[in-house]
């Protein structure tokens, strides 16, 4: 009796417990229902066939019909697609040993029961070798071509190698199931993307004809509705399921996530049977592996770990910020009715730039080939531009249609925008790479480097500009980004140090920063800009505006109808290849090809234009025509006599030769250019140096060492010692004076100034120190001989006079 109360506490206890386990069973229940269902998560996946999506979705189902993707394998007797192959042709490249047959025989149109692919490249066919059980036959039609071509995948058929079920189905149909061997729908159909869609039916029957914003919502949680690339990579690769070995993620369901280790692997990028060493893939259907390791893939990762991102960035960044924010617009536009849902937001965004960014996956309208949402160079530049920002962020549209951005320049357009069914960005972002017996444009988004390109593979260059050779062209590109790279390097330098510097130079710093492919993409406004930078800043001299004003150019050949001699001679000297020289072409490589190199390399240039007439220095660059238009003969050409004229180039930092002349004894004695040179072939007037020299210095000549056959009046009068990053190098100067330096050339150091001499390099400052401290341990030894010497010989001197006297006394003696 006493333990009754006990049992009765338990008793409590225990219908205590269950009633609050009820509760939370409930509220579970309660929260479950308001979460998002998943196609795939009801269980066993069901499937309901595209006929069952186009009552509901009939628009969508009639243009999808027409699309590529719904056509990836078609019934052979398929009224509405016939076969695209013509059987009166090929006959022996369609010889089949058919199982049981005792010869073989070309294929026919009966022997095949089905088509493989919609025929953009290739029609391929099946052959039904059992219930269930297909191969594919070892012929394919060309549709390119019109022919028929051998499709070897092994030494037989049939074959592994040819098995549909093992190599194909998973792709080409849709709701295939592997260990039947049968599917739900041929070809790519709604589930194959959207998930098995039983569940979405029922709901959708269960809401009705008028159903509320919860029932909707329930409606569409139980459909995969989703960017995500790699529902497009199940198809779109080249790998590996783990489980079974197959070629494609058989079991993979759209909502998953593919690429995991031990589900599906992606062939690794150092496979040179799938991998071009460039990183751009071999083999068909690998635009998923390409754009995996792509920046556009990463596209979001890389925007949420900036510091200064915002949501509005997204617009470029995240696809699902671009999907919610068109969805949204139709609901304020009363196009949709509810309560529009919440816009993606940086904490909320999940993918960034993926397939469904650039493809559309459904339309009203029967779609256009490969489903872009725009044409392709205004879906590129859509992104890639300052629009969407109104500053300089991507300004790779404003580069390359050539935008004017800073006053007082003109814009100048690519060449490559401006030609006649010119380039564009696919041209060489996504180049064709040969893939089996086709080709295919890449989604690495990276050209082809020439220097990258292996034996059989394209590159993005000499594709078009065949009369390249491949080294030359990526020493071009090489060249050309160097150049401008060190160019902006060096103004940037220089800009940091100025008090108060032009806003305007920093808005070109950036816009051909951001632009990035440093000259590439426009070559010739990217210089322009760098020109008047450099200019303003003082970086380079502007010798353009006094004394190269555009004027009418001569052609070289018309002159040379009556001067003959003349262009004979001009024809090989400096001048005529003053812009074609191997030495002008490297330093002009190396310095990133500015166009102003070309105001005094090339004739008839235009500083507003940047574009030029005739290549090297012509007649017309020294020998001004008649004023007014009037024709020579008989109207005078002036003769370009005075060295005013070559200092015209030949001054500044970068030829100072008329700047040296002008310090010379020469100068005040009226001594010109083309008293020494001869201005055709740029030459000296008496061919011999030592000769043209004594001329007017014949006095000069009686030096018997200095003017020896081993010598020449320059060694000493026109040669400078100049160090120029620790090398010392040997040029001529046009001073005339000799430089001490000089000198050592021949005499070595024995009478140098001074050691500390600038024009000296650090290696033989301290050689001369070492000769100096010899030179004065010796100078310490001889003074040391020499005392002792001297002493050495009074006491010699001593002992032979004592030795004298010895000798004469011990005579005396005796």
């Amino acid at each position: 009796m006493e333990r009754l109360p006990l049992v009765r506490k338990a008793i409590s206890l225990t219908v205590v417990v269950i009633g609050f386990g009820l509760v939370l069973i409930g509220l579970a229940s309660f929260f479950m229902e308001s979460s998002p269902i998943h196609a795939q998560d009801n269980g066993e996946p069901e499937y309901v066939g595209a006929g069952e999506c186009s009552d509901c979705h009939r628009d969508y189902s009639q243009s999808h019909k027409e699309s590529r993707h719904a056509r990836a394998l078609i019934e052979a007797d398929d009224e509405d697609f016939p076969l695209l192959a013509d059987f009166s042709k090929g006959d022996d490249l369609r010889q089949v040993m058919f199982p049981g047959a005792s010869e073989a025989r070309a294929f026919t149109l009966e022997d095949i029961v089905y088509a493989v692919g919609s025929g953009r490249n290739v029609q391929r066919y099946l052959y039904a070798t059992g219930e269930d059980e297909y191969q594919v036959l070892p012929a394919e039609w060309n549709a390119q071509t019109q022919e028929w071509q051998a499709l070897t995948l092994a030494e037989t058929w049939p074959d592994p190698a040819y098995d549909w079920n093992q190599n194909c189905a998973g792709c080409h149909t849709t709701g295939f199931e592997l260990d039947k061997g049968e599917w739900e729908d041929e070809g790519v159909q709604c589930e194959a993307c959207h998930g098995p869609g039983l569940a979405h039916v029922e709901a959708a029957d269960d809401a009705g004809s008028r159903p509320t914003e919860e029932e909707l919502q329930v409606v569409r949680d139980t459909i995969v509705v989703s960017p995500d690339a790699q529902i497009c990579g199940r198809c779109h690769s080249q790998g590996t399921e783990v489980a079974n070995g197959l070629p494609y993620a058989a079991s993979y369901l759209p909502g998953d996530t593919l690429v995991q280790d031990g589900v599906f692997t992606l062939t690794p990028p150092e496979d040179h049977e799938t991998w071009w060493a460039s990183g751009h893939s071999k083999q068909p259907n690998m635009q998923f592996n390409e754009w995996f390791n792509s920046a556009h893939a990463n596209s979001l990762t890389n925007l949420k770990a900036s510091e200064i991102a915002e949501d509005s960035c997204l617009e470029c960044h995240s696809v699902d910020y671009r999907q919610r924010q068109v969805l949204i617009a139709k609901y304020e536009s009363g196009e949709i009715e509810g309560t529009p849902p919440e816009p993606i937001t940086m904490e909320t965004a999940q993918y960034g730039i993926t397939c469904s960014t650039c493809h559309v996956t459904h339309s009203d309208t029967p779609p256009a080939d490969y489903l872009l949402t725009k044409e392709p160079y205004a879906l590129c530049v859509d992104c890639h531009s300052n629009g969407r920002t109104g500053s300089v962020h991507y300004p790779v549209q404003e580069m390359y249609e050539g935008d004017a951005i800073v006053a007082g320049l003109e814009g100048i357009p690519s060449g490559h925008f401006t030609a006649e069914n010119g380039p564009d960005c696919l041209t060489c972002h996504m180049p064709s790479v040969p893939v089996e017996s086709a080709t295919r444009l890449s989604h690495t988004l990276s050209p082809v480097a020439p220097g990258d390109a292996e034996e059989g593979q394209p590159d993005s260059c000499t594709n078009c500009h065949t009369d390249l050779e491949q080294d030359y062209a990526q020493n071009f590109i090489q060249d050309t980004q160097e150049g401008i790279h060190q160019r902006l390097l060096n103004i940037e330098t220089v800009y940091a140090q100025v008090a108060e510097p032009q806003p305007w130079i920093r808005t070109i710093l950036d816009f051909i920063g951001q632009d990035g492919s440093l000259g590439i993409h426009n070559f010739a406004y990217t210089d322009a800009l760098l020109d008047k930078a450099e200019i303003t800043l003082g970086v380079v001299q502007d010798v353009s505006i006094e004394t190269f004003s555009p004027g009418e150019v001569a052609d070289p050949a018309e002159c040379a109808e009556c001067h003959r001699d003349e262009h004979r001679q001009w024809q090989t000297s400096p001048h005529a290849n003053a812009s074609l020289s191997q030495t002008f072409l490297n330093d002009y490589s190396e310095n990133g090809r500015p166009t102003y190199c070309m105001r005094c390399h090339a004739s008839g240039y235009d500083s507003q234009t940047q574009q030029y007439v005739f290549e090297g220095v012509t007649c017309t660059s020294c020998h001004t025509l008649p004023e007014g238009g009037a024709e020579h003969p008989p109207s005078p050409i002036a003769i370009a006599d005075e060295s005013s004229t070559c200092g015209s180039c030949h001054s500044g930092a970068h030829a100072p030769a008329y700047d040296e002349w002008l310090l010379s004894t020469h100068s005040s004695a009226g001594i010109d250019c083309v008293d020494c040179h001869t201005p055709h072939n740029n030459g000296l007037i008496l061919d011999d140096i030592n000769t043209t020299c004594s001329g007017c210095h014949q006095e000069a000549m009686i030096d018997e060492v200095h003017m020896a056959d081993d010598m020449t009046c320059v060694d000493c009068h026109m040669s400078q010692r100049n160090q120029r990053s620790g090398v010392v190098e040997v040029t001529r100067n046009h001073t005339m004076g000799i430089d001490p330096g000089v000198c050592s050339n021949c005499h070595g150091n024995t009478h140098l100034l001074s050691v500390r001499d600038s024009r000296q390099s650090p290696e033989e400052a301290s050689e001369v120190e070492d000769l100096q401290a010899d030179v004065k341990e010796l100078e310490e030894t001889s003074d040391q001989n020499l005392y002792s010497g001297v002493i050495g010989g009074a006491i010699g001197m001593l002992i032979l006079l004592f030795m004298v006297f010895a000798v004469i006394r011990f005579g005396r003696i005796r």
